[in-house]
């Protein structure tokens, strides 16, 4: 779907490379800077194996990679030569950071009108705390998923994935293909401001209208393993482990039916939502109670799924990965490393009715590994030059460790 489209990334780490792997899966070029010496800092990240980060690999598959010095005059030039000849940039450093080399919204769309600028920050680009720092677990923190996650009694605690990293990149790739979208049709470029905090606090079904709709009697809390809005609706013990069950208000009946107690559905100290949450712990003791008389979790799950109630084992990502749904769908990709080897990572999120995501995914690159290439398609450079470049510290190249 992206053919054509070509992007220059400036991202690093997790929220940025995350949307810009997207573009890539989905055909765009997208030409990776990275800053000497050490290029994207993730390339440190475990897992490190024969000096390949796994975690690198993941996040910058089907990207090419060109490295500069970001203190060299000819390099920074470079840099704005190259993002006239591209459709988007994308980056998320600090505010100011990319101003002051002169690559900026203001000074590239100034004679590139057509330019998409695309940006996450932790706190956005306006704003009194836009100054600040911030990683995934400050856009959990600030936007008060921390505060809702955890035992009631216990602290605030954090999630297990970087979910304000991964949601603020969703939500940067869906902003850059409106944003293209709305290119085509006026021929318009656009900045494009995403922070870590904005997706999360978007999350919230619950917790902001509940307490302006109740003038602040209510507040959402930690719930623990139990969403106590619903009951029964949370993670209950299994024979193997654990399972999740949800049961809303048009299930009840059914489920009355597979826990063995259906004169619930028409009781009224049960029979209504209000009434199942003045009543949660004891409805919730009974469930566990059943939950766990099984011989097997696939026996449990069949009951359940015999009375369509919504229910799934809570797997562990490892589990996951050899499990039918995510191996039929697939979910699960093997790419080829030439360090690492085939490497198992998750696959592309959505599915079009005709294929968007390239059948060949070209290895992340070593950074530096395409100057060359690049520079040469995109402004006419020869290998000399290039080589000159690379001479005189403006350009450079990753050696490339010996294979594990």
């Amino acid at each position: 779907m992206l053919s054509g489209v070509r992007v220059l990334d400036f991202t690093q780490y997790l929220s940025g490379p995350s949307a810009t792997r997207l573009l890539a899966a989905m055909g765009a070029d997208v030409i990776k800077v990275e800053f000497g010496p050490t290029g994207d800092q993730s390339r440190q990240l475990p897992q490190v194996v024969g000096g390949r980060s796994a975690y690198y690999v993941q996040q910058n598959r089907g990207k090419r990679s060109v490295a500069v010095d970001q203190h060299h005059p000819e390099a920074l030039r470079l840099l704005r030569e190259l993002a006239g000849r591209c459709d988007v940039v994308a980056e998320n450093f600090g505010p100011g950071v990319l101003d002051r080399r002169g690559l900026g919204y203001a000074e590239l769309s100034a004679s590139h009108p057509g330019l998409i600028y695309a940006s996450v920050t932790a706190f956005g680009k306006t704003g009194p705390l836009a100054h600040l720092p911030g990683y995934d677990l400050i856009g959990q923190a600030v936007g008060g998923m921390m505060h809702l996650t955890g035992e009631p009694d216990q602290p605030p605690m954090y999630t297990g994935s970087p979910i304000a990293d991964v949601s603020a990149g969703l939500t940067l790739f869906a902003a850059i293909g409106h944003a293209l979208f709305h290119r085509e049709r006026t021929g318009r470029g656009q900045q494009i401001d995403v922070s870590l905090i904005d997706p999360i606090f978007h999350m919230h079904s619950i917790a902001v209208q509940g307490w302006s709709a109740t003038d602040g009697q209510w507040r959402q809390e930690r719930a623990g393993r139990h969403f106590d809005a619903v009951v029964p609706s949370g993670t209950f013990r299994s024979p193997e482990g654990w399972v999740v069950i949800q049961v809303l208000d048009l299930q009840w009946p059914r489920f009355t039916q597979a826990i063995g107690r259906p004169e619930w559905a028409t009781d009224p100290a049960y029979a209504t939502a209000p009434a199942r949450r003045e009543r949660q712990g004891e409805i919730l003791a009974v469930v566990e109670a059943w939950s766990t008389s099984f011989a097997s979790d696939a026996a449990l799950l069949a009951v359940l799924d015999e009375h369509r109630i919504a229910a799934a084992p809570v797997l562990d990502p490892v589990q996951a990965v050899d499990h039918p749904y995510f191996t039929e769908r697939p979910m699960v990709k093997q790419v080829p490393d030439p360090v690492l080897g085939l490497l198992d990572v998750p696959g592309f999120p959505i599915r079009f009715g005709e294929r968007s995501e390239p059948q060949l995914d070209p290895p992340a690159p070593f950074a530096g590994e395409h100057n060359g290439a690049v520079l040469g398609e995109l402004l006419g450079m020869g290998a000399d030059e290039v080589a000159a470049l690379e001479a005189a510290g403006a350009l450079w190249r990753e050696e490339r460790p010996d294979p594990a």
